[in-house]
């Protein structure tokens, strides 16, 4: 069975393939909480594990534990989602800044009636600025009001406003098709099921990419580049 080492080969020559062979789930149980509490932690540098699901031919993302070694474990950077607590809008998002530093890998919690915002700063894609935006602020018309007026305060102060890329799980969209404008402009994907996503630098610059699921693990659709 193909592990870590043939993962990252392919994913260095050609990471859309890479991601469309490979498939992922996220354990946020091991992977979201400060260790030992129920607290949601914050973006950090992680050790994950891969295991290998063989009834729905997935690999699991785990935390990394002292059984683990450097065949099927390594670095990351991490992105929790936050749970909106019904009052404190703002409390229901999670925001990361990705450059040239650490890990070239980027993962956030499975995405389920979320939405993922990307703002490249810098306009090459060398430094973005990403946001995890809750699911349960609702999956209707008032639940994306809600994200669009967090998103909006999230990233009032963050450069190059103009290149916002957005993906959404869920079931409310005005166009539930692919929208691209010109230039690289604000792009929106609206899709049902959920989604693993995962950001990838090479050549000092990230791209994120979307494994598209349509109601479970074992109903994979196709992996798309945000």
């Amino acid at each position: 069975m193909p592990g870590l080492e043939d993962f990252l080969t392919k994913l260095d020559s050609d990471a859309l393939s890479a991601l469309t062979e490979y498939k992922f789930l996220v354990d946020e149980v091991s992977l979201d909480y400060v260790k030992g509490q129920n607290v949601r932690a914050e973006f950090q540098q992680m050790d994950v594990a891969l295991e290998h699901d063989a009834n729905t031919g997935t690999y699991i993302l785990r935390g990394a534990n002292d059984s683990d070694t450097t065949r099927n474990s390594l670095r990351i950077w991490y992105l929790p989602w936050k749970h909106w607590d019904g009052q404190n809008e703002m409390s229901g998002v999670s925001k990361a800044v990705l450059d040239n530093r650490g890990p070239g890998l980027f993962l956030t919690s499975q995405l389920n009636g979320c939405r993922f915002t990307i703002q490249d700063q810098s306009g090459d894609g060398s430094k973005v600025t990403v946001l995890h935006l809750a699911g349960n602020y609702g999956q209707n018309l008032k639940g994306a009001q809600a994200r669009e007026t967090v998103e909006a305060a999230s990233l009032e102060n963050v450069a190059n406003a103009a290149s916002r890329r957005r993906y959404s799980i869920g079931q409310y969209s005005k166009n539930p098709k692919y929208m691209k404008l010109p230039n690289q402009g604000v792009r929106s994907y609206y899709d049902g099921g959920m989604a693993t996503v995962l950001g990838v630098r090479s050549g000092g610059k990230w791209q994120f990419y979307a494994q598209q699921y349509r109601y479970d693990a074992s109903s994979f659709v196709s992996t798309k580049a945000l």
